[in-house]
Order: structure tokens, then C-alpha cells, then sequence
């Protein structure tokens, strides 16, 4: 899950870009590599592997002039090895077998986003885990990870599951260790598969927290787990969470509970004090989501690949007593695709498409009861409905306008 955009520095991308392409020919490149300025990826000529650039430029943005050296051997050793061939059978290959855990829109927004079909490349797999997040299977080497296909796991003559199933095994036995501070427990052990440890339920559970478990994993490289109960533990948990979603691996800001072996995403009772820093967390990841989201289906209209109806905001907007609620407009001109929000807003519109006022604005849980039966769910991820009419005088009526918006 990521934040809303920040400026791109063309030039900057661009001169990366060829650092790395002048490195691959000196290294001894045999294939001519093709650089896309605009998806910031590079790729090998007739090969379908491609290389999206976004993080390892943030990381080497970041780096200190002695670290950026090593951001490029990484780089290079990831790419290099990309063309090594896998062991043929499965209890070969079985003990260097691990997971990875992004989060969700990664596979459903930010891939497509970045390939020339404007889709998940063919044989990705991964499946969606704790509703917002994802996992994968990779293949662990010295210096790089490569991702599993279908075709791999196929090969093999392995399912997904049994795939994953060995990957945690792999991952349990390498996590030992762990840092602790009060009731807040952090792992971050620096071998790139920290955030995946949050599908180790069984150690997690023996951890000694005041209440369930709670986890967030702002990146990659990290995975805070501390108890609901513990005030202190939650309030560490944020201190830590905040500066580490700025990582260029970021995952995400919602925090998890477990209930039994499953997690769920969780928030804080409402007049918790801390309610307001974790929901904001929250719903940064979600705009950036949404923000995303709306730009794969602009691009997909423009290449006459989806027929994209209207497209509602997700936005968010703070009151006077500094409480945070989404909301979206349900448009006077259908059909449209809304995002799941905290509240609608239905703007009514005049014979030219125009909108004129607003008609009534109402809690997503009230607009379900007055005309769900106009709102169909679709399978897009972040959650969006699609609507076919606005509502009737009667329905309008029975929505009213919601006594924060009248104030």
C-alpha cells in the first residue's frame, strides 16, 4: 500500500536509468536492454522479464555516497541471476523455497500500472492474504530473490499451497530471534524476509501481550507485533511504524489482529487515544490506493481495454473537532464506480450532466439499507460498487443530509 505520489524528478530517473544500463553493458550484458522512461523499468530484448526501477532508485537516492556502490552491485546481481535455471524437481529447490509478503494492490495496481498490457504479468501468482496484504513464493539465493511463475511451480508439480506451506517451514526454522521492548516486539533480523514472519502464527502467539496480538508491517524489512491492551506497546508501535513507511519497500500503514491463526485489519475502539494516529495510517495507504487505482483504469480506457464509467474520489476531510472521515460523491449522471468510504454525498445533476447541489449525503451503512439494491459489488481491489441510477425523490428523502455535514 502506498502514499499518494510524490513529485518525479525526470532527470534524475533518467540518468539512474543509464548508471545502470553503461554497468550491465560493462558486466557483459549479452542482450540489447530497453529502457521505458515513463513505466521506469528495464528490459531485456525478446525476454519477458522486466525490472521495475522505483525502489532501488529511492534506495540509492538514499544511500550515502560509500552505500550507492552497493545499491548497483545489488542490482546487478539481482538481474544476472534472474536468468539462473531452478533445480528440476521440487526436493531440490524445496530448502531454498521462502515467501514474500507485499501489500495487496502491488500485484492488483502497481504491476499492471508498470507492464505494456496494462495487466498482472502472465504467470505471477500470489494470493491475497488478511484482505489487504499478499503473499508469494520466491526462490532465495545469496545476493537476490526471484520470483516463482506458475510455470515454476507447475514444473515442479506442486500446488500454491503446498509452495507456501514449505516456505514457512523454511522461514520458521531461520527465525530465532527477535528484539523486545516492554510489550513491544520487533523483528528485524535484515535478511529482507522480516514482514513475510507475520504469517508465523504459532510464534506469535507465544509471545507474552496484554490482550490479541496486533501487527503492522510498514516494510520489507520489519514486523512490530505488541498486544491491544498495552497502551505503551501501541504507542512504540507508532513511533516505530511512522518513519519506517517511508521505506522505499514500503508494505503497509493497517494494522492487523489476530483472532485464532487469522489476522484481520484492526483499529482501536473510537474513543481510544490513539484511534486517530492508527486510522490516519490507515486511510493514507488507502487514498494512495485509490489514487492508483484510478489512474490503471484511465489508462485502460485510453487503450480501449475497459469501458470505464464515471470514477468517484476517495477523499478524506477532517472536522472541527479534528476527527477523520472518507467520503465520496454518488454522481447525478450514471453509471459510476464508488469507493468504499465512511460516507456518501449524492450530487444531483441538470439534463446536461452538470452537477447542480447536494441532494443528501448519508453513512455508507444508511445508504446500504435506503439503495443497496442499486449498488453491485466488483471484484477491484481497493473495494469499489458500481451504480447504474441515482436515487429516487423517496430514497433521497429517507437519506437526509448527515447532522456533521450541516454544522
Amino acid at each position: 500500500m502506498s502514499t499518494p505520489d510524490e513529485p518525479i524528478d525526470q532527470h534524475a530517473q533518467d540518468a539512474f536509468a543509464q548508471l545502470l544500463l553503461d554497468r550491465l553493458a560493462q558486466g557483459g550484458e549479452p542482450k540489447e536492454v530497453l529502457y521505458d522512461a515513463e513505466a521506469f523499468t528495464l528490459s531485456r530484448d525478446d525476454d519477458e522479464q522486466t525490472f521495475y526501477l522505483g525502489n532501488a532508485f529511492a534506495e540509492y537516492q538514499r544511500a550515502t555516497e560509500d552505500e550507492k556502490e552497493q545499491v548497483i552491485r545489488v542490482f546487478l546481481s539481482t538481474w544476472f541471476t534472474s536468468q539462473f535455471e531452478l533445480p528440476t524437481s521440487f526436493d531440490d529447490a524445496k530448502a531454498d523455497v521462502l515467501v514474500t509478503v507485499r501489500d495487496r494492490s502491488y500485484f492488483e495496481i502497481d504491476i499492471p500500472l508498470c507492464s505494456d498490457n496494462l495487466e498482472l504479468s502472465e504467470g505471477l501468482i500470489y494470493s491475497e492474504y488478511a484482505e489487504c496484504l499478499a503473499i508469494a513464493p520466491v526462490y532465495d539465493m545469496p545476493t537476490s530473490i526471484r520470483s516463482l511463475s506458475a510455470g515454476d511451480l507447475e514444473d515442479w508439480g506442486v500446488t500454491l499451497y503446498e509452495v507456501i506451506e514449505v516456505a514457512k517451514q523454511n522461514l520458521r526454522e531461520m527465525t530465532r530471534e527477535y528484539a523486545q521492548a516492554g510489550e513491544l516486539y520487533l523483528f528485524s533480523c535484515g535478511d529482507s524476509h522480516d514482514a513475510a514472519r507475520i504469517l508465523l502464527t504459532e510464534i506469535i502467539q507465544t509471545l507474552e501481550v496484554s490482550g490479541s496480538p496486533i501487527a503492522l508491517v510498514p516494510n520489507r524489512e520489519m514486523l512490530l507485533i505488541t498486544g491491544e491492551q498495552s497502551d505503551e506497546g501501541l504507542q512504540q508501535m507508532l513511533a516505530l511504524a511512522k518513519p519506517a513507511l517511508e521505506h522505499e519497500r514500503r508494505i503497509t500503514g493497517t494494522a492487523f489482529r489476530l483472532t485464532g491463526d487469522q489476522w484481520h485489519p484492526w483499529l482501536p475502539p473510537t474513543d481510544h487515544p490513539l484511534y486517530s494516529e492508527f486510522l490516519l495510517l490507515q486511510l493514507q495507504g488507502l487514498m494512495g490506493d485509490y489514487e492508483r487505482q484510478e489512474e490503471l483504469f484511465r489508462k485502460r480506457a485510453a487503450q480501449g481495454k475497459a469501458d470505464v464509467p464515471f470514477l468517484s474520489r476517495y477523499t478524506v476531510m477532517q472536522n472541527e473537532e479534528g476527527a477523520l472521515r472518507s467520503y465520496t460523491i454518488w454522481p447525478g449522471v450514471c453509471p459510476a464506480l464508488l469507493p468504499k468510504t465512511d460516507y456518501v454525498m449524492f450530487m444531483s445533476s441538470d439534463e446536461q450532466g452538470l452537477p447542480t447541489h447536494l441532494a443528501a449525503a448519508a453513512s455508507w451503512e444508511q445508504v446500504e439499507q435506503v439503495v443497496g439494491s442499486a449498488m453491485s459489488p466488483t471484484d477491484f481491489y481497493p473495494e469499489r460498487y458500481r451504480v447504474e441510477r441515482f436515487p429516487t425523490e423517496q430514497e433521497l428523502e429517507l437519506l437526509g443530509i448527515a447532522p456533521w455535514l450541516q454544522k
